[in-house]
């Protein structure tokens, strides 16, 4: 049996009050490594932040979790599912959300083709008892196809329903059935949609509606909810190949018709893998995405008042950075505003940057909050939970024997 090994969790102190006082953060130890990657974060309101993240062993993937109380002590963990035939990817990765009953929901993807790699559905579980025990797991689409379903956004939807959002591979199996020019899923050269559906604590499936009928095809969503609306980001494409970022509003169980956030006009032959993030703090809400300009990646945001708002086109802002972005987006509530993350790669290895935006818009920027040893894609995508006053960042990371484990910042 291994000897436990203690893990560095950063614990940052933002001033809130001198603005130009740039953000300070210290060390400390809280708990054992978190071996494995992929890792999400979750706010439980009431509680803390609960932690996802998949881990292998030989030919077996495991599903974990981990509770963390506000002062990022370790309250609970436990294991949420395992198996053999696991679709494990650095950019499609599970996550778990927290409902308004206080029921936990959390997905993982599996293969549904051996013959295809990228052939797999999502497979969706609850916990009634905060991770104790989880029920069966169902799939949250019922069209059959061999096909891609992933890119996953869930948030709660009122009482013990959850909202579901994901890109949808099943227009490719139609096109193959046609006889189109669609090879081994190829998802280029078939239209990938957004679909939705809400689940309730019985497992019955309702609102199951299609939001695009065609989006790029790996780039991640995000969604949240703003005052009595659900509000949806993702990558869109159009008919000449320009990848830019729409948000879709849901209100009475009906989306509205998606409209561009900004028209970036992004002209790209392939899917970026570089999705936007939407995060949500009173009446005000940010967009925040990558995206190309003059063969430069570029971090941009846009605030809004409303969610009727983004669909007036509100004033585009640009993070004026010091280093090159590889983008890999998230945000969060923060205090009167919102704080940004993302993975640069100016220096001699890629570093987690966070950022610091009021409701006006004003941006501070701030160090890097972790430098991981990891290159590439095995960098991953940082993610963030906050309650506005307290967050946590997570990303993957190695350790000093190199090997992979989730890294964390506990913000204050």
């Amino acid at each position: 049996m291994k000897k436990p090994i203690w893990f560095a969790i950063l614990a940052l102190a933002l001033s809130l009050e001198a603005r130009s006082a740039p953000v300070e953060f210290s060390r400390a130890r809280i708990g054992e490594v978190l071996q494995g990657a992929q890792p999400s974060v979750a706010l439980e309101r009431d509680h803390g932040f609960v932690v996802t993240w998949q881990s292998t062993d030989k030919e077996i993937m495991t599903l974990n979790w981990l509770a963390l109380d506000f002062d990022g002590q370790p309250t609970g963990k436990g294991v949420i599912a395992e198996g053999s035939n696991w679709f494990v990817n650095w950019a499609d990765t599970p996550a778990l959300t927290v409902l308004d009953n206080g029921d936990w929901v959390a997905f993982w993807l599996e293969r549904n083709d051996p013959s295809a790699a990228e052939g797999y559905d999502i497979q969706l579980v609850r916990s009634i008892d905060r991770g104790k025990s989880w029920s069966k797991p169902i799939s949250p689409h019922r069209d059959g196809t061999k096909t891609q379903h992933g890119f996953v956004s869930l948030v709660a939807d009122g009482d013990d329903r959850v909202l579901l959002a994901w890109l949808d591979g099943r227009r490719a199996e139609i096109m193959t059935n046609d006889n189109a020019a669609y090879i081994a899923h190829d998802h280029e050269s078939a239209p990938m949609t957004l679909r939705s559906v809400v689940i309730n604590r019985e497992g019955a499936l309702s609102s199951e509606l299609e939001i695009d009928d065609r989006t790029c095809s790996c780039c991640q969503t995000d969604m949240t909810r703003w005052s009595t609306q659900s509000v949806l980001v993702y990558r869109d494409r159009s008919e000449t190949e320009v990848r830019d970022i729409s948000i879709a509003r849901r209100a009475s169980d009906t989306w509205q018709v998606p409209t561009t956030v900004h028209d970036d006009r992004w002209q790209i032959e392939g899917c970026p893998v570089n999705g936007p993030a939407i995060a949500v703090n009173g009446e005000h809400g940010l967009v925040f995405w990558p995206t190309m300009v003059d063969e430069q990646l570029r971090l941009r945001y846009v605030l809004a008042d409303s969610p009727a708002a983004f669909a007036t086109k509100p004033q585009m802002r640009e993070l004026p950075l010091p280093t090159m972005p590889s983008g890999r987006v998230d945000a969060i509530p923060w205090h009167d505003g919102f704080l940004l993350t993302w993975i640069s790669r100016a220096r001699d290895r890629p570093a987690v940057e966070i950022a610091f935006v009021d409701r006006t818009g004003r941006l501070e920027l701030s160090r890097p909050i972790a430098e991981p040893a990891l290159r590439g894609r095995s960098t991953g995508f940082p993610r963030a939970a906050s309650n506005g006053k307290v967050g946590l960042v997570v990303w993957p990371e190695l350790s000093g024997d190199g090997r992979p484990v989730i890294g964390a910042a506990l913000i204050r």
